[in-house]
C-alpha cells in the first residue's frame, strides 16, 4: 500500500519527475498528497492544499517549460471551487521531490469575459480566494479534469459543460460547450494523447449512456465509445506505453 489514511481520492495527476499527485475530494478539508509509485519515498502531504485550509480537490497538471519558474495547476470540484496555481519559491531540479513541499505562492484564477456570450475573454491571477470563488461560480462551477500542453491549459466544468482553454503565454481564454452528438452528460477526467493527430480525451459523468469522448486540435468533438448499460460515469482514461491501446474504467461496474 503506497498511500494510507486518506479518503475520496480522485483524479490527481503525474508530476514531471514521475511521482503521482493524489487529490482528496472530501467535503471541504481535503488535502493533496505526493506518492512515489516505486515506494522508495514515503507518501507525503504537499503544501498545495494550503495551510490550515483544504478543499474538495480533483485533478492536477503542470507547465514546466521555464525551469526557473515552474507552475502547477489543480482544480476543485465545488460549485465555487477556484482553479489554483502553485509557484515554488526556489525550485531545485536536483531535488524535485521537495518542490511541492516547500515555500511558494498559491494563486487563484480570475476570468473576465470580453464577449456577450462569455465565450472568450482575459484572465489574471489573484491571492484573493473570495474573488476567485465568484469567478468559479459564474464561469466554471464543478471544475474537474485539467491538462497542459505547449502553452495551453485545458480544464472542464462538469456543471456548466464547458471546456476552457487558457493561453499560458498570454492572458486570453476561450471556451466551448462539450455537449455534442451523443455526449449528453458532464465532462469529467481529461487526458491528452499525442500521435499523428493530437487528441484531448475526456470521460463522461451522467447522461443517458456514459462513454469516452474526444476533441482534436481543430476543435472538433467526437465520441469514442458509449456503454448501453452504464449510467453513472466513465473514469480513469489512460493509454499503453506505445499509445496503441487506450484504457477506461466504467465506474462501479469495475469494467475496462
Amino acid at each position: 500500500m503506497l498511500l494510507k489514511k486518506t479518503s475520496m481520492n480522485c483524479g490527481g495527476g503525474r508530476t514531471p519527475w514521475d511521482t503521482w499527485i493524489s487529490c482528496e475530494e472530501v467535503a471541504r478539508d481535503g488535502q493533496i498528497w505526493e506518492v512515489d509509485p516505486l515506494g522508495v519515498r514515503e507518501a507525503k502531504m504537499t503544501v498545495l492544499g494550503g495551510n490550515n485550509t483544504g478543499g474538495r480537490f480533483e485533478s492536477f497538471t503542470y507547465d514546466v517549460r521555464d525551469k526557473e519558474d515552474p507552475r502547477f495547476y489543480y482544480t476543485e470540484d465545488r460549485p465555487d471551487g477556484p482553479l489554483r496555481r502553485f509557484r515554488p519559491t526556489n525550485p531545485d531540479w536536483n531535488k524535485p521531490h521537495k518542490m511541492l513541499h516547500g515555500t511558494g505562492d498559491i494563486e487563484f484564477l480570475l476570468l473576465d469575459a470580453t464577449t456577450a456570450d462569455n465565450s472568450t475573454g482575459t484572465y489574471s491571477w489573484t491571492t484573493n480566494k473570495t474573488l476567485a470563488q465568484a469567478t468559479a461560480a459564474e464561469f466554471f462551477p464543478g471544475s474537474e479534469g485539467i491538462d497542459a500542453y505547449e502553452g495551453s491549459l485545458y480544464f472542464v466544468s462538469k456543471k456548466a459543460k464547458f471546456l476552457y482553454v487558457l493561453d499560458l503565454d498570454g492572458n486570453t481564454w476561450e471556451r466551448r460547450s462539450t455537449v455534442s452528438g451523443v455526449f449528453d452528460g458532464s465532462p469529467d477526467q481529461l487526458t491528452r494523447l499525442v500521435g499523428e493527430q493530437e487528441i484531448l480525451y475526456y470521460t463522461e459523468e451522467g447522461g443517458k449512456d456514459a462513454g469516452i469522448h474526444g476533441r482534436d486540435s481543430e476543435g472538433n468533438f467526437f465520441s469514442i465509445l458509449e456503454s448501453p448499460t452504464i449510467r453513472r460515469s466513465t473514469e480513469g482514461m489512460s493509454s499503453t506505453t506505445r499509445r496503441k491501446n487506450s484504457l477506461g474504467r466504467l465506474d462501479r461496474n469495475k469494467t475496462m
